[in-house]
């Protein structure tokens, strides 16, 4: 409703300015033929600052869902690549928020994600165990934050049949959520993660707040 208001109000201040634009001109043209007058250069640049206006939010807002959608496709890609490699290979593979020198931190804030070999199950990477991908979410920390629930605050493992699981062997269903705090419609996506391991992607409206999970 805000947003519809001030596109109204962006929109009467533009054709009210407009019109005195042309009156101006049209008042003029009979006396001149080349040049501009104060009052004419004063409309114009009232104009353009009218734009301007309406302009730098719209595509303001735009760069942001453009944002959030190459964030969710970062994200879906790596929740992806951790099911089919424990499908091709035939071993548990762990997803979790980390890199390679700190491991598997449970923190999303910066986007930095890992995938591994997890031949224990315990949802830590181990010394013995093989980084399989790795990998950072666009805009994570800067325009887009990140949260998961559930498996997702620790590890998240999927078995060579394609389903998740927990670190203790229970179904790993949980929720990850890539967020905007920017007065768009939606600002969130979420990827839900059911028990069988396949991975449904949903908008999520939370009027431009990104709450935690």
């Amino acid at each position: 409703m805000l947003r519809d208001e001030q596109r109204a109000q962006g929109g009467a201040l533009f054709y009210h300015v407009a019109a005195a634009y042309v009156a101006v001109k049209a008042g003029g043209a009979g006396r001149r033929s080349a040049g501009f007058s104060l009052i004419e250069l004063m409309v114009t640049i009232a104009v353009a600052a009218v734009l301007l206006a309406i302009a730098i939010p719209a595509f303001s807002n735009l760069m942001a869902q453009n944002e959030l959608a190459v964030a969710s496709n970062a994200a879906r890609g790596a929740l992806l690549a951790a099911r089919q490699t424990a499908v091709m290979r035939g071993h548990p593979v762990s997803l979790c928020a980390g890199n390679p020198e700190a491991g598997c931190t449970g923190d999303w804030s910066a986007g930095e994600w890992l995938v591994f070999r997890d031949t224990n199950h315990d949802g830590q990477l181990g010394a013995d165990e093989t980084v399989l991908h790795q990998g950072r979410v666009p805009g994570a920390g800067r325009t887009v934050s990140i949260d998961g629930n559930g498996p997702l605050r620790t590890a998240l493992i999927y078995m060579p049949m394609g389903h998740a699981e927990r670190v203790s062997g229970a179904f790993g269903a949980g929720r990850l959520r890539l967020c905007v705090a920017r007065d768009i419609s939606p600002n969130a996506r979420e990827l839900v993660v059911s028990a069988s391991g396949r991975v449904r992607l949903q908008h999520v409206e939370l009027d431009g707040a990104c709450p935690a999970l």
